[in-house]
């Protein structure tokens, strides 16, 4: 399998690559796809044919807007793909200076407990003719796939419902942001130079001295009746729209980081057990469920290639290290400790969340017992008392 991972796509794509791809679609529009294609063949294919012949299968990553229809049915408990249909595009002509590209549709089907595809593509008027299938493709044993090898990503769960968007939110700010920065901007441009204003003038006065204008600078010399005045009117900062800028870049940042916090709380020790599970943040689920969705994209690859699917994994990086401590931090959260501000577990889950501890609570405490018991017992084997400081003598002693 290891060309699928060099090589995903067919196209180059390697597997994390696209992997990162997918997570470009599901943060910004809540959902993403991917679809395992096959070459067509007949019969049993051999090992030796799908090395010499390149012979593979390919994993395409599909944008949310591609994916422009979809059911479902039951079988049984598990609710199961009866039809995709994803738009594509197909090179219509090519003379190697332009390439003209025309949508295509890609249908896939499972009525009958066999996965079959075809090509649609539109002619004259709004027909549709199809151009290829329905084909039937078989895995490396030369048996019928029994489900549309087909996977909706999600920003909450991988089933076929549209999630929400992560980073609607955040846009939404954005877009407000934006409407702040142009009436900004446009105060600026529009009142924001010096304009000179000259008070006092009459008609003759400045139709002798001003029919060119009014200059000013170092340069120019402003001839000014008696009793007139010459100022420069400026307006004063417009903090209006600067303060709704600012105040939305902090809404900003607190969306960002809510998108990687851990959604923990205190728990008891019944519901110990449960705490991997519980912490999650919207970021670590979004990693999660591409994952899971790659996991079972390459159990497919495996099973056209007639491997084992058994210990395929595929895990993207879930830990968003936002939280770390400075030693500052460390040692300020070690004196809450010793001062009886806050318990051991406490104290250990905020070393914890800075990657710091790594170790069990219990094992930890544990470990640091008996280490200081074992210093103890070296220091008094050297006369030291336990913490290793030299013994002072009695200050009676001799009397």
């Amino acid at each position: 399998m290891q060309p699928i991972v060099d090589d995903t796509t067919g196209e180059g794509v390697e597997l994390t690559q696209l992997a990162k791809k997918c997570a470009g679609w599901v943060l910004p529009l809540g959902r993403a796809g991917l679809f395992i294609d096959y070459p067509t063949t007949s019969g049993v294919v051999t090992k030796a044919a799908l090395e010499e012949q390149g012979i593979r299968p390919t994993i395409t990553g599909h944008a949310p807007w591609n994916i422009i229809n979809w059911r479902t049915r039951k079988r049984g408990a598990k609710s199961v793909l009866s039809l995709v249909v994803l738009e594509e595009e197909y090179t219509v002509s090519d003379d190697g200076f332009e390439i003209k590209l025309d949508k295509q549709w890609r249908v896939l089907r499972n009525d009958g407990d066999i996965y079959t595809a075809e090509i649609w593509r539109k002619t004259a008027g709004l027909n549709f003719q199809r151009v290829l299938g329905p084909l039937t493709p078989l895995n490396a044993a030369g048996v019928p796939f029994p489900d549309i090898p087909f996977c909706f990503i999600g920003s909450e769960n991988n089933d076929s419902e549209v999630d929400a968007p992560p980073l609607f939110d955040l846009a939404d700010i954005n877009v407000a942001h934006y409407r702040n920065s142009a009436d900004y901007e446009e105060a600026c441009f529009l009142v924001g130079q010096p304009t000179p204003v000259l008070i006092g003038l009459t008609e003759v006065w400045a139709d002798k001295y001003f029919k060119e204008g009014v200059g000013i600078g170092s340069r120019a010399a402003i001839p000014l009746p008696v009793g007139a005045d010459a100022k420069l009117l400026q307006a004063t900062e417009n903090t209006m729209p600067k303060e709704g800028m600012d105040h939305k870049e902090r809404q900003m940042v607190a969306l960002g980081a809510k998108l990687v916090e851990q959604k923990e709380v205190q728990r008891t020790a019944t519901e110990a057990t449960q705490e991997e599970a519980a912490e999650s943040s919207v970021l670590a689920t979004v990693a999660n469920n591409i994952s899971m969705a790659f996991v079972w994209a390459l159990g497919w690859t495996a099973e056209f290639l007639g491997v084992p699917e058994a210990g395929i994994k595929f895990e993207l990086n879930t830990d968003f290290d936002t939280t770390g401590m400075n030693s500052a931090d460390r040692a300020e959260l070690i004196k809450e400790w010793q001062a009886e501000a806050i318990t051991w577990e406490e104290m250990r889950a905020g070393l914890r969340r800075s990657g710091i501890a790594t170790e069990d609570d219990k094992a930890a405490a544990d470990a640091i017992a008996a280490e200081a018991e074992a210093n103890a017992a070296k220091n008094a084997a050297l006369g030291l008392n336990p913490d290793g400081s030299v013994v002072k003598p009695d200050a009676n002693f001799g009397a």
